[in-house]
């Protein structure tokens, strides 16, 4: 365990967590490198706020020791994986986006279906990045064995859901969610593929096996080379976090990933103008996608 090591484990009484402006710099600079998240002067107590609590726990004293435990400790691999877990920003639900899901089910995703029979294969492939705790893959899950396979018996979806966020990917691989998580889901589904206990909504086994999480990091280049193939990619609510240099980047690797016809979601506040002109804009009911022709 990171928190049995000697060399982080100081005690001093004289504990004080304050982020100077210079560290807070220098962290924002490290974070920016290795996920692409970049957080401006005016989010400087997000960052001292939920680092401390890793000062805390590793009994370190400031946050230029934190600094330097990820830039030179043995454990720098470790405490990355923390660090990102304490400041990524975990928000979302079952059938969130609902006119994004209606103008997939109803229309997008029989379209590809359709191309993709034309070019002999049964398998549609998507991929839910950033997926946070699981909720936004396993919509996709259940809209596939309640709508999409009955009309279409032939059809496998392959589904994978990412985050850069081990303990979320870990809280969605288990299923189980409050009634907060399921609070826009039709009660249809509900009852049908969740069993509730004690007011925790545990998904069926069958849902949650058609689902895959990886850990992958959007700002790493490699990685994202690896990702091909898909139909679909969902990315709402990510790329509000990049700066244009990251979001360049990001968006021009999700390119890549998709196949010819295929479509990428993102937030409903968010734009690729500027960013990238590869995509063709497709208009849908209170929505948008972007398609690669």
């Amino acid at each position: 365990m990171l928190e049995q090591n000697p060399e982080i484990n100081k005690t001093d009484n004289s504990i004080t967590h304050k982020l100077s402006d210079s560290t807070f710099l220098e962290l924002r600079k490290f974070i920016y490198l290795r996920t692409g998240i970049f957080f401006t002067e005016k989010k400087k107590y997000l960052i001292e706020g939920r680092i401390a609590k890793r000062l805390q726990l590793l009994k370190l004293v400031t946050f230029e020791d934190y600094l330097n435990l990820l830039k030179h400790s043995q454990y720098k691999n470790i405490e990355f994986e923390h660090l990102c877990n304490v400041i990524t920003i975990n928000e979302t639900s079952f059938f969130r986006n609902e006119p994004q899901i209606n103008a997939f089910e109803q229309r997008l995703v029989r379209e590809v279906i359709t191309l993709r029979k034309k070019q002999d294969t049964n398998k549609i492939r998507i991929w839910c990045a950033a997926c946070s705790s699981g909720e936004e893959p396993y919509t996709v899950a259940l809209l596939y064995l309640e709508t999409i396979k009955p009309q279409y018996p032939d059809i496998n979806f392959e589904i994978i859901g990412s985050d850069i966020n081990t303990a979320m990917l870990d809280y969605a691989y288990k299923g189980i969610y409050s009634h907060y998580a399921i609070r826009s889901m039709p009660h249809t589904y509900v009852k049908k593929y969740f069993d509730n206990h004690n007011g925790l909504y545990h998904l069926h086994q069958e849902v949650k096996d058609l689902v895959q999480f990886e850990y992958i990091n959007l700002i790493d280049h490699n990685r994202m080379r690896q990702m091909l193939h898909f139909d679909f990619i969902f990315c709402a609510n990510v790329l509000i976090y990049f700066d244009h240099k990251a979001k360049v980047q990001v968006v021009g690797d999700l390119y890549n990933s998709l196949n010819r016809g295929g479509y990428l979601y993102i937030g409903s506040s968010e734009m690729l103008h500027g960013v990238s002109s590869a995509f063709k804009l497709v208009s849908l009911p209170k929505a948008t996608a972007y398609k690669k022709e």
